[in-house]
């Protein structure tokens, strides 16, 4: 398995990771304006998020950086619109990562990615990751919850992503590609069962 990992931060010029780090601060302080209800307290305690080591509390897939910036994408018509809620339970690079991926594969799946819960979306997603680490190999766990605008879960789609290899922060041998794979996953599911409650 080809186990690349995402550390454009670390390469990057001090200008850019001042600028990741202003995106994150926002992302962080919209994380704590959320609110989540009985039903996300009890995912985040089943993936007992706040035990994981180098997971970050929130982190919003939404955050355009230089990298994720796209030129507007021609949608078909009657494309999702999802707004993704902050992700709980992974790093932030994990989380870029996955963001890219999400705003790429969106657009070649027909759902239009928005930055902001606004009027015509028509699903919030909420995100809640765990990652933990045994037998030689590191398993991430991932719960994304469909909710409605009025704020009404109707749909839940879950998995799991293995990786080779392990370390006293699971984390760290996750690679950007799993994220990838996880965020290719979720969107297809979503659109499957999108056809299904048409």
């Amino acid at each position: 398995m080809h186990n690349r990992r995402a550390d454009a931060i670390g390469r990057s010029s001090p200008a850019r990771r001042a600028g990741v780090a202003a995106v994150l601060a926002f992302t962080l302080a919209l994380g704590a304006c959320t609110t989540s209800d009985d039903s996300a307290n009890a995912v985040e305690s089943t993936l007992n998020v706040e035990n994981t080591p180098g997971a970050a509390a929130a982190v919003d897939p939404n955050a355009t950086t230089t990298e994720n910036a796209a030129a507007p994408q021609a949608f078909a018509a009657g494309a999702a619109r999802l707004h993704f809620a902050p992700i709980v339970g992974a790093p932030v690079e994990k989380v870029t990562a996955l963001s890219r991926r999400l705003s790429a594969a969106g657009a070649q799946n027909n759902i239009r990615i928005e930055p902001s819960a606004s009027a015509g979306v028509d699903h919030e997603i909420r995100g809640y990751f765990s990652a933990l680490s045994e037998n030689g190999q590191t398993t991430v766990i991932h719960v994304w919850d469909v909710f409605t605008p009025s704020g009404q879960r109707v749909h839940r789609i879950q998995g799991q992503e293995r990786v080779s290899g392990t370390n006293a922060d699971p984390w760290q041998a996750v690679p950007a590609s799993a994220m990838e794979r996880i965020a290719d996953t979720m969107l297809s599911d979503y659109n499957a069962w999108r056809g299904r409650a048409a």
